[in-house]
């Protein structure tokens, strides 16, 4: 069946596979296409965008990802979690003359909400980090769990010792490395696997000690694909002077123009069995998802992993998650939830929640932790709740609310606060011609002292550097190097990087594909296939058969 989404009004097809699952869930048909459904949760992630504000319960000044200008009232984490206060306090009747998003956003408004997402009691000196867990002495990294020892990166899982990295699973000791797994002392990669001891890789696996190679498999002593021994492989590695910045910027765009001459695969995908979709991994049964792993039996699911099951239109964690619908920002053993946004850790059969943990059996409910039964934010016996909960989406039916997400102008965030931006970048004029927020940028304060320059090699760092204040090449915003991060570029024998983080952030984001696959032909074969690069980009790309051909 094809339909018109009523947002941007564009053709999207409703398949029997997904009708079967609506029924399984008992959900309305979807009136939004993929791609605007998956913008609009996009929205509820603000992963980098930090603030300083007070804490509403306590006064303390904390770091929060909402700006103190947002109605509601925002607690530490730790007093988030705590008994020290009780959300029911805030619960109220449902109202059946009025929408029932009104009176959600009523209630959102004066509930808490946690200045930080993070799941409290599982974060050992990782105070500066956002949309996270399992974390021990990490700073400034972003929607990554079970990581040690991590800095300047987003969506890490199960890594440690990472500098500058993003959407790496498994990995140790790397630096400025993208979508990679199972790597080790990487540096400046890019969709590698089982790499190590390696600089400018792209699309690698089992290889060490190489250097500017693409589509290599378990080789040694490579520069740009040409075999070398070892003793002329080490000579060739110290003439590059890979611990000087000037240097390793000759070499980068040496190697980018090195891999644009080289054939590419259609997508990054390993281990799939049943699957369409870009860099995704182990995964069962699954199509249109992205930067996914550990899925089985989904559908439009983006940036999740540590195992999804049977779920549509999901994206941002994961972890264990099962039978989950129009959800963002949700994860760590989620069971029946559906268009819910912000719930963590053990929350089960739920539906229209915000930010609720160790629940079960909730419905429009904000914060609320360790409850049963209850509609927002009201307790309820057992048969209570689910008499009122019927009615409820009996009059969400009528009003045409029911089956659909949150509306935008229930977004806490700005377009440009979140990860939305990073995926389907718009100006401010498009956003707010669409109904998004839009939160300015405040300006750059010029100093009056001097600003200093990061030295070119690393050798050359002195220990004062950390009391320094540098300026971005980029964008001429000011940053400090940390001394746990010069700490690692010592060891790792790399140079201080002339960028702050955000324009080193941004700078990977642009070297990967959009979240959009196209139809084109193999530039080898001629035949039909589906690609993350469009048929108008400059690359050599072959199909999964020839690309196997050519690599082994």
């Amino acid at each position: 069946m094809i339909k018109t989404c009523r947002t941007c009004d564009s053709k999207f097809e409703i398949t029997p596979v997904d009708r079967e699952f609506y029924g399984k869930i008992d959900v309305p048909e979807p009136g939004n296409c993929p791609r605007c459904r998956l913008i609009r949760r996009l929205q509820e992630r603000n992963t980098r965008r930090l603030y300083y504000r007070k804490c509403d319960y306590s006064g303390e000044k904390i770091i929060s990802q909402f700006h103190e200008n947002l109605p509601f009232p925002v607690y530490k984490p730790d007093t988030w979690w705590s008994d020290k206060w009780d959300p029911l306090q805030y619960g109220r009747d449902f109202n059946f003359r009025r929408s029932f998003f009104d009176q959600f956003r009523e209630l959102k408004q004066k509930v808490p909400h946690q200045g930080l997402y993070v799941i409290s009691g599982t974060m050992e000196n990782s105070d500066y980090t956002n949309c996270t867990g399992y974390l021990k002495n990490c700073y400034l990294i972003f929607e990554s769990d079970y990581d040690e020892d991590c800095y300047y990166s987003n969506l890490l899982k199960n890594s440690r010792d990472l500098m500058d990295c993003s959407v790496c699973y498994d990995c140790e000791r790397c630096y400025e490395c993208i979508d990679c797994i199972d790597c080790y002392n990487l540096k400046y990669s890019q969709d590698c696997r089982n790499c190590q001891d390696s600089y400018f890789l792209k699309d690698c696996s089992g290889c060490k000690n190489c250097i500017g190679c693409i589509n290599q498999k378990h080789k040694e002593f490579m520069v740009f694909n040409k075999q070398y021994g070892k003793e002329e492989y080490e000579k060739m590695k110290r003439d590059f002077g890979l611990d000087s910045l000037q240097n390793i910027e000759k070499l980068r765009k040496k190697v980018e123009e090195f891999f644009i001459t080289q054939f590419r695969r259609p997508l990054e995908e390993e281990n799939n069995q049943n699957c369409v979709g870009d860099h995704l991994y182990n995964s069962k049964n699954s199509f249109e998802c992205y930067d996914s792993k550990d899925l089985e039996d989904c559908k439009y699911c983006v940036k999740v992993s540590l195992g999804v099951k049977s779920a549509m239109d999901y994206n941002s964690w994961g972890d264990k998650a099962e039978l989950v619908y129009e959800t963002a920002s949700s994860g760590d053993n989620i069971y029946n939830v559906k268009f819910c946004t912000t719930c963590t850790s053990h929350v089960s059969n739920c539906e229209y929640c915000y930010g609720c943990a160790r629940c079960s059996d909730l419905f429009g409910c904000v914060s609320v932790k360790d409850k049963k039964y209850c509609i927002l934010n009201k307790q309820y016996s057992q048969e209570d709740y689910l008499k009122l909960k019927g009615k409820i989406i009996a009059h969400m039916k009528k009003t045409g609310e029911y089956g659909e997400f949150f509306p935008n102008d229930l977004c806490p965030f700005g377009y440009n606060e979140t990860i939305a931006m990073a995926y389907f970048p718009m100006n401010r004029e498009e956003a707010l011609k669409k109904g998004y927020g839009w939160v300015e940028k405040e300006p750059v304060v010029k100093r009056h002292e001097p600003v200093d320059k990061g030295p070119d090699k690393i050798g050359d760092a002195k220990d004062n550097i950390i009391r320094q204040i540098l300026s971005c090449k980029t964008c001429g915003s000011y940053y400090r190097i940390i001394l746990h991060e010069l700490k690692f570029y010592r060891n790792m024998h790399i140079p201080v990087p002339d960028m702050c983080p955000d324009c080193r952030y941004e700078a990977r984001m642009r070297m990967r594909p959009p979240l959009k696959l196209w139809d084109r032909k193999c530039d080898k074969c001629g035949s039909d296939m589906k690609s993350s690069f469009s048929p108008e980009r400059p690359e050599t790309i072959y199909c999964r058969s020839c690309y196997l051909k050519e690599v082994y």
